[in-house]
């Protein structure tokens, strides 16, 4: 938790503080007023860009979302050297948000509201986060390349698990290798980039007062807002493998902002990186080339997974081909 002087800050607001908790990511306060929550932001101009999207959001009619309380002086946050300070309500009684079909369409419909909302300001660039995004894909591709290369020279020879685990080594190159190419696709325009949340999860709704609401993003990680769906339909399908969430989620969303060929190519590369695969196969090689006897459980576990992740990018492929108002282009 930052060091900040919290006697100092909570003179900024109408609040009396009666005790102060610190949580993991923040500090909760028992006021007068009720429980409020005080959140540490390292970065002010990630913190301004926050408070924007959240009251545009809530301008367009969706207001089941954390909101920054105003200090006595009627600002949204208090700077405190180069951190800012925000505070919002501390919600005691929040259900846990199972997707079903009658919700994932208004989560569909919130979250591209949330996405335009977050498009209209011009504090954070998303072309910026898309090329950090290429370029970590690259990275990491050409990491694994290496690493594959060390694996073969030391266990070209030898049979079993070490020679069932070589075997996925090629499959696994041909996808980060796919992954890395679409996400430098062509029909990827810079105006349809937008800076989102880099992972956008279930634990981002919650039910309160039996209606979805919309939680976290105090400390977010960012990249560009097609990433923040991938990785939300991949958590869903994981969830449910249900492919009707998929198109409700997907039909919501676009009935408020449609999806171009380009979105939908970002979408699917960064399904089609084998994240679970990469991880458990690099973590093996690095343990079994000092001769520990590593289990191979974790690497036959992220196979399931991916399997379940293909069948959702097959889904999502098909209904990328649809018939659209745009030109052509090479199937993907």
């Amino acid at each position: 938790m930052d060091k900040i002087d919290l006697s100092e800050v909570c003179q900024n607001y109408r609040a009396r503080v009666i005790r102060v908790t610190p949580l993991d990511d923040c500090y909760l306060l028992e006021t007068n007023r009720g429980p409020k929550e005080l959140h540490v932001w390292p970065r002010v101009d990630v913190m301004r860009w926050s408070f924007a999207w959240r009251e545009r959001l809530a301008r367009l009619g969706f207001r089941e979302l954390e909101r920054f309380i105003r200090t006595r002086d009627s600002k949204p946050f208090v700077i405190v050297g180069k951190q800012g300070v925000t505070m919002t309500d501390h919600l005691r009684n929040v259900a846990t948000y199972q997707p079903q079909m009658d919700t994932t369409f208004q989560c569909g419909r919130v979250v591209a509201m949330m996405h335009q909302s977050q498009q209209e300001s011009n504090l954070l660039a998303g072309v910026d986060y898309l090329q950090q995004e290429q370029l970590k894909s690259e990275t990491e591709w050409t990491r694994a390349k290496a690493l594959v290369e060390s694996y073969r020279s030391k266990f070209r020879k030898e049979k079993g698990e070490k020679r069932w685990v070589g075997s996925l080594m090629e499959p696994m190159l041909q996808r980060m290798e796919r992954s890395t190419t679409m996400l430098s696709n062509d029909s990827i325009t810079a105006d349809t980039i937008g800076v989102s949340h880099r992972d956008l999860f279930r634990d981002n709704w919650g039910m309160v007062g039996g209606k979805l609401y919309l939680r976290g993003f105090f400390r977010p990680v960012l990249s560009v807002q097609q990433r923040d769906v991938a990785s939300y339909l991949r958590d869903i399908y994981l969830k449910n493998q249900d492919l009707r969430e998929i198109d409700s989620f997907l039909d919501g969303y676009e009935e408020v902002k449609p999806l171009s060929y380009g979105d939908y190519t970002l979408l699917l590369a960064f399904m089609a990186r084998p994240r679970e695969i990469w991880k458990s196969v690099e973590s093996y090689v690095k343990r079994v080339s000092v001769n520990e006897d590593v289990p191979i459980a974790g690497i036959e576990q992220a196979l399931n997974s991916q399997q379940s992740i293909d069948a959702l990018l097959r889904h999502i492929a098909d209904r990328a081909e649809r018939p659209r108002s745009e030109e052509v282009h090479e199937p993907l």
